[in-house]
């Protein structure tokens, strides 16, 4: 097939940071372009770590018409535009008003094919999307989910046809083995033999649990008093998290470090990784954490067990326990030989189920058995 017979895939996104648009740019690098020709539409600009060199349209501003419902009407236009303009072969949206959009467009004829994305367990959406959800629960070709635990609430919740729906769990580059970051350790301001425990969330969601985490800081220093704690990420809640490492005697062990694009690095500067998230999908920063040999522990929800053996590759613990959290991040840092082995058989794991190219791979096959045959035609709705 030539580029010029390159078929279009045009995706839709309400932001295109955070994990999932690091994900999707990621990917989209891997596509061949002699046979798709990716696009990516989204009213936000990237910030996303990388840029791959494949075509982004940010959608104009709605000025003074950006208010509910105006703004919703007048954003479909925009997109209803786009569609007919671009003819894409599939639309793949993500995130709920893009996939509405998409869904209505489709039961219109606009839209020739419609794959969608589930990230996570619908934790911020109500009663109202998910009538609508319901409503045209009949619109997509397939629905991609990361985890086993997303597909099972999506099939609950929004009543799709499970034949319809699939697992791909989430990818990642393979991280290259390497040694402590010593020089951004010290400029971090920690020494030499304190023992880092660090955390990479979205200080914008309550979800994320990040205050559990801090919770749980006592109890570690009293077991483990060269310990020192890293946070990684920006957002609204970093004020409150901060008055709460205050008010609980750990602010001088903490270190808020902001958002940063080069969080590889950052990585190299831990000894352990955590999540105390409430809910995830399936977790990037966890992939991540694994794919640069750190041990980790992180809460049995959502598709984390999916990823972690318990007492293999990490520890799964229950969500807002800061004292059984605490007990494993202690065994963890009290044990060099236990992180280096749970960090190597973590790593294992990621290198042989959680890469990019292997979901980039799925995400071709899904688009090629939606144009070529019906609904479903030799996709599992499992990725084992």
């Amino acid at each position: 097939m030539s580029g010029s017979e390159a078929r279009r895939v045009l995706i839709l996104m309400d932001d295109l940071g955070g994990g999932t648009g690091n994900h999707v740019l990621s990917m989209a690098r891997r596509w061949d372009r002699s046979l798709w020709r990716v696009e990516i539409a989204s009213p936000r600009p990237v910030t996303a770590r990388e840029a791959p060199d494949i075509e982004i349209r940010e959608l104009p501003s709605l000025g003074r018409r950006d208010f509910y419902p105006l703004a919703q009407i007048a954003r479909f236009a925009q997109v209803r535009r786009l569609v007919r303009g671009r003819r894409p072969v599939i639309v793949h949206a993500y995130f709920f008003w893009s996939i509405l959009y998409a869904r209505i467009l489709k039961k219109l004829g606009v839209v020739p094919r419609l794959v969608e994305n589930r990230e996570d367990h619908g934790f911020n959406w109500g009663r109202h999307e998910y009538a609508l959800l319901r409503s045209t629960c009949s619109a997509p070709d397939r629905v991609i989910c990361v985890s086993d635990s997303v597909r099972r609430t999506v099939i609950g919740r929004e009543r799709l046809d499970p034949e319809r729906t699939v697992v791909v769990w989430n990818g990642i580059e393979p991280a290259p083995e390497g040694a402590r970051d010593l020089d951004l350790r010290r400029a971090l301001g920690f020494g030499a033999e304190d023992l880092v425990v660090g955390m990479v969330a979205n200080l914008n969601r309550p979800i994320k649990g990040v205050g559990y985490f801090l919770d749980a800081i006592p109890a570690i220093l009293r077991e483990v008093p060269a310990a020192r704690f890293l946070i990684l990420g920006r957002g609204e809640g970093e004020g409150p998290l901060r008055e709460k490492a205050r008010a609980l005697g750990v602010e001088d062990r903490v270190v808020f470090a902001g958002f940063r694009k080069e969080i590889e690095r950052f990585y190299r500067t831990m000894d352990v990784s955590v999540l105390t998230s409430l809910s995830e999908g399936l977790s990037l920063t966890l992939l991540e954490s694994m794919g640069h040999g750190l041990p980790v522990v992180v809460t049995r929800v959502g598709g984390n067990p999916e990823v972690v053996i318990d007492g293999e590759t990490g520890f799964l613990v229950p969500p807002r326990d800061a004292s059984l959290f605490a007990e494993r991040v202690v065994r963890l840092l009290r044990d060099p030989d236990l992180r280096e082995r749970m960090g190597r058989a973590g790593r294992a794991r990621v290198e042989s189920h959680f890469t990019l190219r292997d979901a980039a791979r799925r995400y071709v096959t899904i688009y090629e058995n939606v144009i070529e045959g019906p609904p479903n035609a030799g996709e599992p709705s499992s990725d084992r």
